[in-house]
């Protein structure tokens, strides 16, 4: 195939050569390359692209199967929690709540699977934890109650107490039971510990400046978990405690001893 073109009055020919396949290639490489360019202007990404980064986020995420919940009548964010094994909070974070007292039934949720408490298994267990069962709650540190249960906290209700404390203060188990949990977030709770009892009941210990338990370690109530901070989200040393009944968080204050 020949191709004649006219260019200030001489006629040129241009025949089936390497160097015509070549021009006809750049031509719509150029053609190509500017397309995808408005779509990334718009903010629209190719689909093999966006495919691509779906499956760099699962990759890097550190739980890569979720499943899908869907509320009910009387459900709360920690009866859901508790009924599938995990925080609250990790309910809250990956669906990004920001009023847990909103959520409404038929609003479907993301459940992560792992990052659970429900699987702790006690490396040492005490020959006596059974007959613990109605073993009272105690205070895991004294100090001032800086914020109160069901208290209003930078648009927030509180679902703990935050007690003042000095860095370095021991925090104690306000219960006998299982570490569940040990968790170091810089954004929130910092450092945390979570302990799992006999009776079901979980109790809860944040802004720790040092861990000095292991997830599955079996404590005794009194004995020392942690030591009190400002790690996370705190502006000071402070510790930030919680009590969960049948999932539910609960005020600490007229069940502590």
């Amino acid at each position: 195939m020949n191709i004649n073109l006219r260019e200030k009055g001489k006629l040129r020919n241009f025949s089936d050569s390497k160097g015509f396949g070549s021009i006809v290639i750049i031509f719509l490489t150029m053609i190509l390359l500017t397309g995808c360019a408005t779509n990334y202007r718009t903010g629209m990404y190719p689909p093999a692209k966006f495919n691509k980064e779906l499956d760099s986020l699962k990759s890097n995420t550190t739980t890569q199967k979720f499943s899908r919940y869907t509320i009910k009548k009387g459900d709360t964010i920690w009866r859901i929690a508790h009924n599938h094994g995990m925080l609250p909070d990790t309910i809250i974070k990956i669906n990004n709540i920001k009023n847990v007292d909103n959520i409404k039934p038929g609003q479907r949720l993301i459940i992560p699977a792992g990052n659970t408490v429900s699987k702790a298994t006690p490396i040492r267990k005490a020959p006596t934890y059974t007959k613990k069962l109605n073993e009272t709650f105690k205070w895991p540190i004294r100090g001032r109650i800086l914020y109160g249960f069901d208290k209003w906290i930078d648009g927030y209700k509180n679902k703990g107490i935050d007690i003042q404390a000095v860095n370095g203060q021991a925090v104690k188990a306000s219960k006998s039971g299982v570490v569940a949990l040990t968790s170091d977030a810089p954004d929130g709770w910092g450092k945390v510990v979570v302990l799992q009892h006999d009776d079901g009941s979980y109790t809860w210990y944040a802004y720790n400046s040092r861990i000095l338990v292991r997830k599955g370690d079996y404590v005794r109530q009194g004995q020392t978990i942690t030591e009190a901070g400002s790690t996370g989200r705190a502006k000071h040393d402070k510790l930030h405690f919680k009590i969960f009944l049948r999932g539910e968080p609960v005020n600490p204050i007229p069940r502590l001893r």
